[in-house]
């Protein structure tokens, strides 16, 4: 039976379990994408969406309980502490919560892509340079050094933007280097360095587009990582400051009312659980995907 088997798989015959598996996995990326695209069209509509104006008060309504109807209607989230509507304020800060996870991690894979690109293919001093770089930033507690980096350059969108990119582009830079080492001796490299190719030309032309699987699968995992980071952050009063909002912001907002008002933290840490998750979801599966054409 068990020859019968191997047979199978060595004639590349897909059994009913191995078929049932992938059949799974395609549901799974499926459920993944879409409540990551929902929260997408969320964060791009967010004005049209929110049932009321995030910023409207009303004391009266103050710290109202999931499910409460008062006099301006159904509050499915509550109210907090200046009585506006919850939901509201969560779909209004879906579009800066995921565009500064977004704008961060772009810029931290341009700069980690960069140096270890060239880290890979020159090698030398080069290498030692952007490597030590890596090590030593990676030695030291980033996330302490964000907070004192912001309690210095005062909390604001753009600082945020500038510091959290410093957290992931060490490992932007190591992956890439390990590629771009390998298929340094591929015979398409040789080919491009015997045409006399400059070693600029072969780093955009010839290893940064045969490394985008790669750097994509990286850029998805880590957009979740700089989501939480931004939440950690915003949490501890060096992040995002009021009138703006994000999900971290709402968290952090909420902590003085957890005993009386638990939904203030608990519903914006589970929708920003949720999306970190289905990020990580996709970015594994991508992952795995890859690895297996690899």
């Amino acid at each position: 039976m068990s020859s019968i088997s191997t047979t199978s798989s060595r004639q590349g015959v897909v059994l009913p379990a191995a078929r049932s598996g992938r059949r799974h996995g395609r549901w799974a990326l499926s459920f993944w994408v879409g409540l990551l695209v929902v929260f997408l069209l969320v964060g791009v509509t967010g004005d049209l969406a929110a049932p009321y104006e995030p910023f409207e008060q009303a004391p009266l309504d103050r710290l109202s309980a999931p499910m409460t109807t008062t006099e301006r209607g159904l509050h499915v989230f509550g109210t907090d502490p200046l009585g506006r509507d919850l939901l509201s304020s969560i779909i209004f800060g879906t579009r800066l919560t995921l565009l500064i996870g977004l704008v961060a991690t772009v810029i931290g894979a341009v700069i980690g892509t960069l140096i270890g690109t060239a880290a890979g293919y020159y090698g030398g001093w080069v290498d030692r340079i952007g490597m030590r770089l890596a090590e030593a930033q990676t030695a030291m507690p980033m996330f302490l050094v964000a907070i004192l980096l912001l309690s210095v350059l005062g909390p604001s969108i753009i600082n945020l933007i500038v510091v959290l990119p410093a957290l992931i582009w060490p490992t932007f830079a190591r992956i890439i280097r390990a590629e771009t080492m390998r298929l340094r001796s591929t015979p398409f490299i040789e080919a491009a360095q015997a045409l006399g190719c400059s070693g600029a030309t072969i780093m955009f032309r010839h290893l940064i587009p045969n490394l985008a699987g790669r750097i994509g699968v990286l850029v998805v995992v880590s957009v979740g990582h700089v989501m939480l980071a931004e939440a950690g952050l915003s949490f501890l009063g060096v992040g995002v400051q009021p009138p703006e909002i994000t999900w971290g912001l709402l968290i952090s907002l909420g902590r003085p009312y957890l005993a009386v008002a638990w939904w203030l933290t608990i519903i914006p840490g589970v929708f920003l659980g949720l999306v970190v998750l289905s990020i990580n979801m996709i970015g594994r599966y991508h992952e795995r995907h890859l690895g297996a054409a690899g």
